[in-house]
Formats: C-alpha cells, structure tokens, sequence
C-alpha cells in the first residue's frame, strides 16, 4: 500500500492542443470537456509528484522505462503548435521503483544515457505524455514528474510493475494512464477498420462503468491486436497500481470521433486501511523520509524549521517490521537532540542501518516497511506494584546495566513478564532484580 491519492486514465491526442488542428476540435469537445473535469480533480487532490504512463517515446518489448533527467522538456511542433513544457523530474522516485522492481525480478529500468540497446533515448516527453500534462498545468498543478515509458511486458508484469509504482511512493503521488482504445473504429482511421475495434472499446468501457477491473485484464491478446489499441498496457499498470484500495471508476466521456477511440476515466480511492494509512502522522512520514533520503544519499535529512509538535525536545523510539516481523528498533530514553524532530530522524536512520541484530535494511526494503513512532514522556521512578506493560514502558537499571522495554506489547502481559524481559536485555541477572532501580514511562505511539 502506497499514498497514492490519484488514479484516472486519458487519452493522448495532439489535435486537443492550442493551435493543432484546431478546425477538428468541435467533434473533440466531450473529451476535452471531461479532460478539464479530470485534471481538476488530480489538482485538488494534490499530489507532490505526477506519474505519467506513456505508450509512446522510446519503448521496449522487453522492459519499461522510466526518464532518469532531472528536467523533462516537451513540445508540439510536429504537430503544428507553439506549446511547450518544461517539468521538474522525481528522480528520487524512479531510483526507489527501479530498486523495488529488481528486488522482484521486473524489468523496470531508470535510463538516464541517450543510448540504450542501440536506440536513441531522449529526455524530451512524447505527445503521451505532454496531452495530460499540458491540461494539468491549465488546471494549476505544478509538482514533479516521473515520466513512465510502457514496454511490451506481459500482462502479469504490467500489473506487478503498477504494483511497484504505488509502493515506492513515499509522498503524495497521483497516477494518470495515458492511452487511447482503438485505432481502428472508421475507414477514416489511421489503422484499416476492423469490427473488433469498436467490440474493444465497448468492452473496456462497460469494464470501467461496472467496476468489474478482471474483465479489463482477461481481453485476450490477439483481439487486443485486432483492435490496434496503445491504451491496455497502461490501463493494466494502473489497475496493479491500485490493488488492493477500495475504489471506484467512473467513465467522464468516452467518443471515436476520427476513427481513435477517446476514454477518459476517474478513479475514486477510498482512504488506505494497509500499513501506510496512518502515516497523515507527520513522526511517521518523517521517519520514512529520513531512511530514504539517508539510503538513497548517504546524507542524514536536515529540516530548517520543523512544524509543531516535531520543533520542541523528545525522547523518541522508531521501530521498523516487515511482514509483522521486528526489522529494527532504536530510540532515546531522554532527549538527545534539540527538537523531536531530529530525534526521530537519528533514530529512524539507526534502527534501518545500526541495529545489531539485524542486517543493514536495503532501499528495496523501505516500500514494505511498517514503521512505528513511539513519543516517550519522561521516565519516573516506580516500584513494582506500578508496574502495568498494558499502559506503561518500563526501565531498569542495575551497577550501571539498563534495559528498556516499550509498553502495549504483543505477548507481554503481566508485569513480571515485562520484568524479565527488560532484566535480560539489560544483563541483570534476575535474582537481582529486586535490587534494580525501576522507572515507568507512557508513551504516544504513531504507526
């Protein structure tokens, strides 16, 4: 699960633009009408980073791309017009999804070189691309750009690389799908008409209106081939972007005015129930953040002026599990530092890199990470009788050995359990407990 906020699927045509084949237009004006609807919503949904998935630019049988340029230029001259466009790219993104999909075996490659296997590739956007774009900038969006090239996987890679893309999102993201149906709906078309054309079309949808996704992904491929389409593979990847989230789609238009078929859908997600739901925390966002800009540069993430409650002094705990396993857990009994804001960005990067018992977490690993913040009031000395693991975290502290344990727990229900465990972790032998100098504290957990 991933804080992806925005999904929709478009189409691409140039003839949409200012000042390219502007005598068509009126026959365009549904899409173009529902176009504007769906980039007001991506914009008031305002995701820091835009994931755009092309058919076209440079694309390979074998393998998707993503643009690996800091800047993404554009521009509609082939086609007739002045527009152009420049974008600031999410690199840090791409770097995350490629290390995400190697980690399971996809081909998903960031390519930032102007060759590859022999071929030409650019850093300037494809009309796939530079359509949707241009109608978010008309609708005031101005975050980063990760510009995703579709290759000619099969369909279970496309879904699983979608996946990918929702995972390494560590921020706001939207996804907007690139593609249009057929390409063969009129003897005017630019592929020789063909019945299946419209069949396609058709399918996709009442697919879309019904909510019924299975039936988008089981069209068999060679009436997909009959009906000459560039818009399946992208769909797919949203779809597998979107696994697992209660959502709903919605057909705004759809028309084949020039002999193409013209879809435009908007993807309504329900809030996140997985394990990056709760993270509208900003200790957890934080401490997301931090891991990831410490793995992915080696440089410990610095904040000029962190928001309330993170700019006041905390003692803090940052725990890490994968797959409800403990993955990394180091914290600050007190205070440290000067805000709990660089408490828990110390912490975080230590549980990921420094924990001795556990190997070093990879970059791959972040996506998958459940985090945990745990925000400690100060220790007070207690006696045993106070003792309660349900409510409070214990310390004990024996000829200078301390050991700590965090409160509420799986499997430590009694205080003497507790006890124990805190005695171990420590060294204190436990016939000498009753000689430990104990202090109880509460903590706020975010997870």
């Amino acid at each position: 699960m991933s804080p992806v906020v925005f999904a929709g699927f478009a189409p691409h045509p140039p003839l949409l633009i200012e000042g390219v084949g502007d005598e068509l237009k009126p026959k365009a004006a549904p899409t173009h009408q529902a176009y504007q609807e769906l980039a007001a919503a991506l914009a008031g949904a305002e995701p820091e980073t835009v994931v755009i998935l092309t058919p076209h630019g440079p694309v390979f049988s074998d393998a998707y791309t993503i643009a690996g340029w800091d800047t993404l230029k554009g521009d509609f001259t082939p086609f007739g017009s002045t527009v152009s466009m420049t974008w600031a790219a999410d690199t840090a993104y791409g770097r995350r999804a490629q290390a995400l999909a190697q980690s399971r075996g996809l081909s998903l490659i960031l390519v930032n070189s102007r060759q590859l296997a022999g071929h030409r590739y650019s850093p300037a956007l494809d009309h796939g691309a530079m359509v949707p774009l241009w109608y978010l900038r008309e609708a005031g969006w101005r975050g980063k750009v990760v510009c995703v090239r579709i290759g000619g996987l099969p369909p279970h890679e496309c879904y699983d690389i979608g996946k990918v893309l929702a995972e390494a999102a560590e921020q706001r993201v939207g996804i907007l799908a690139s593609g249009d149906l057929s390409h063969c709906l009129s003897e005017d078309g630019p592929s020789p008409y063909n019945p299946a054309g419209a069949e396609f079309d058709g399918a996709i949808a009442a697919a879309l209106e019904e909510n019924d996704f299975s039936r988008v992904l089981s069209l068999p491929a060679e009436f997909r081939q009959r009906a000459a389409e560039c818009g399946w593979r992208p769909l797919v990847t949203l779809l597998g972007a979107i696994e697992g989230r209660d959502s709903r789609s919605q057909v705004l238009s759809y028309q084949g005015p020039y002999g193409v078929g013209y879809l435009v859908a908007l993807f309504t997600l329900a809030p996140e129930t997985g394990p990056h739901s709760a993270e509208s925390s900003s200790q957890v966002r934080l401490a997301r953040q931090a891991i990831g800009h410490y793995l992915e540069t080696g440089q410990v993430l610095e904040l000029d002026a962190p928001p309330s409650p993170l700019d006041r002094p905390g003692a803090a705990f940052v725990s890490l599990q994968a797959q409800g396993e403990l993955r990394g857990c180091i914290g600050t009994i007190l205070p440290a530092r000067e805000t709990l804001a660089q408490e828990i960005i110390a912490n975080a990067i230590a549980a990921a890199t420094q924990d001795p018992r556990f190997t070093p977490v990879a970059l791959a690993e972040l996506a998958g990470l459940s985090i945990s913040v745990d925000v400690l009031t100060a220790p007070t000395p207690a006696d045993y009788s106070q003792l309660d693991p349900a409510v409070y975290g214990l310390v004990a502290q024996w000829r200078g050995r301390r050991g700590l344990l965090l409160p509420d727990l799986p499997g430590v229900d009694t205080p003497e359990e507790q006890l124990r465990i805190v005695c171990r972790k420590a060294g204190i032998p436990w016939d000498r407990s009753g000689e430990a100098e104990l202090s109880i504290f509460t903590v706020q957990r975010f997870t």
